[in-house]
């Protein structure tokens, strides 16, 4: 009887032990992860700090470029990262946090007089396209050699160059694009043309397979879940362009 009793005891202590130890691993935890450089308090930046947040955690944000945050999550230097698409080969590298905490669509804006001028994709042919740099669509388009592809930096210059002639239409998020619109009053001079892509990309928290954080996978997939349902990351999304 005395062996049993000490057995328990023995099993209890060792059970508060790895819970204590737990416990002051989240105290002491600094998420760390990266945003593009001049985002820093950017869209994405803004995502981060709601996960943190809502995980009660402290966070720490670096720029760099994406090539190098992919790389970082990979190695653990990072632990989370946002606006991750979906693929098989990331899948084997990162741990992703579902559902997708957003759906995005790429849309065609040209002034309101032309829109009805772009009923079907080879309307784009020939003509001069503002894009965002180094931003990637749709295969179609952007191995397209015969579309004239201007790039910027922002989605103001783009529409900046649409209202000055410079280019024929431009392609952005709609989810972006529309807010900026209303905000500049020109939902009257710039819209969406006839012709658009019919795909839809969904945006991913993943989590690196070193991180500390990857115990923390299940209530994050509930804070997102509960975020998306609710709105919250659709209403900082609208706050941020407004």
């Amino acid at each position: 009887m005395k062996v049993i009793v000490c057995l328990c005891l023995f099993f209890c202590f060792i059970s508060g032990a790895k819970a204590n130890v737990v416990q002051v691993s989240q105290d002491k935890l600094v998420i760390k992860a990266g945003v593009a450089k001049g985002f820093q308090n950017g869209l994405h930046a803004k995502y981060l700090a709601y996960f943190a947040d809502k995980l009660s955690l402290k966070l720490t944000i670096s720029t760099m470029s994406f090539a190098r945050r992919i790389q970082q999550l990979k190695t653990g230097k990072l632990d989370l990262m946002v606006g991750l698409q979906r693929t098989k080969k990331r899948e084997d590298e990162f741990i992703y946090i579902f559902p997708a905490y957003e759906t995005l669509r790429f849309r065609f804006y040209s002034l309101k007089k032309n829109s009805d001028s772009f009923t079907e994709y080879k309307d784009l042919q020939g003509k001069d396209i503002g894009v965002i740099r180094h931003a990637k669509y749709f295969s179609t388009f952007d191995l397209d050699k015969n579309i004239k592809k201007h790039s910027v930096s922002s989605l103001k210059q783009n529409i900046e160059l649409l209202l000055h002639k410079r280019i024929d239409a431009f392609i952005h998020y709609e989810e972006s694009t529309s807010p900026i619109l209303e905000q500049l009053n020109l939902t009257d001079k710039v819209v969406k043309t006839l012709y658009q892509p019919q795909h839809e990309y969904y945006h991913y928290l993943v989590i690196s397979s070193h991180s500390p954080l990857t115990y923390l996978q299940t209530r994050l997939e509930g804070i997102v879940k509960d975020a998306v349902k609710n709105g919250d990351l659709s209403h900082i999304r609208a706050e941020h362009y407004r």
